[in-house]
């Protein structure tokens, strides 16, 4: 059963760390004009309330190009809790373009809008069903409620790894989580070999990970560590966690990731928004799993 934290969203402010938040957000256009009003746009941000203003300001000030005149604008949900950008792209395109995701031809009632649904209506019908497809279906991604009048239950149940919460979120430089101190900080003892296949590991910067547990020796291939926390699982390719072999930690396959960043040093990706945003017709490949496996890169 998923977890669902209401609050009101002006008090309750989560801090995400810069460099470590990928979002893919929902607009609802608040404008006078009858021509825009209700409309919605679909985007990825690394930064919400950053992100809002430009879009609120027009494209002369970084917003995007399909938003620019036609606002104001609210950013009423966000999906956020990607391994990287490069999937939150992925997930925001097939988001955009149900109608030409493989992913989502499944679903044939998503190629347009009901004449009697709102856009809302239409973008919440859209991601309702995303999430509960593959590759998404096996992340553990938070759906946050920005503006409680637009709140409502899903009508498919989303998987059990993912949360629904309520609140802002805001992006620092200088705090971590609870934790990340002490996964950055502390010396990690690696093997030479893997302890699940038990081979030499020739490019540990690239494919290597450890135990979230800053204190467990644990040295795996990363595609032997998500076989392993596969499990009785066939036909995936993305692990949602299971425990330590080693230390018998419950672990995250998101959290395995976002620990391989931090002792990489990885920084903040200098990725232009505006143009991730307007560029809908070259769209990154939606089939892709294996970046959201490796995330080295």
């Amino acid at each position: 059963m998923n977890s669902y934290a209401a609050a009101d969203p002006e008090k309750d402010e989560t801090v995400a760390r810069k460099g470590h938040f990928y979002g893919v957000y929902l607009l609802c256009s608040q404008s006078l004009d009858s021509r825009y009003r209700g409309k919605c746009y679909v985007g990825f941000t690394v930064n919400p309330k950053r992100r809002i203003k430009q879009h609120n300001r027009g494209c002369d000030f970084g917003g995007a190009r399909k938003t620019s005149r036609k606002g104001p604008w609210q950013m009423v949900m966000i999906v956020h809790g990607f391994p990287n950008n490069i999937v939150a792209l992925q997930f925001e395109w097939a988001w955009q373009q149900p109608s030409l995701s493989t992913r989502l031809k499944i679903f044939p009632e998503l190629k347009r809008k009901n004449p009697r649904e709102s856009h809302f209506d239409y973008n919440f019908r859209i991601l309702n069903r995303m999430l509960g497809v593959g590759p998404w279906n096996r992340l553990a991604l938070t759906i946050r409620w920005l503006e409680t009048d637009y709140e409502r239950g899903f009508e498919v149940p989303i998987p059990h790894q993912m949360e629904i919460v309520s609140g802002k979120v805001s992006i620092t430089s200088s705090q971590r989580k609870k934790g990340e101190d002490a996964m950055a900080t502390v010396p990690v003892a690696w093997a030479p070999e893997c302890h699940l296949c038990m081979k030499r590991i020739d490019q540990p910067e690239r494919s290597r990970l450890g135990c979230t547990n800053p204190t467990c020796r644990l040295t795996c291939h990363m595609i032997c560590l998500a076989n392993y926390l596969l499990g009785d699982e066939p036909g995936h390719y993305i692990p949602v966690g299971g425990e330590c072999p080693l230390c018998e930690t419950r672990l995250s396959w998101s959290a395995l990731l976002q620990r391989k960043r931090l002792l990489l040093g990885v920084p903040e990706e200098l990725l232009d928004e505006e143009e991730a945003d307007d560029d809908l017709s070259d769209g990154p490949d939606v089939d892709s799993d294996v970046e959201v496996l490796d995330t080295s890169d």
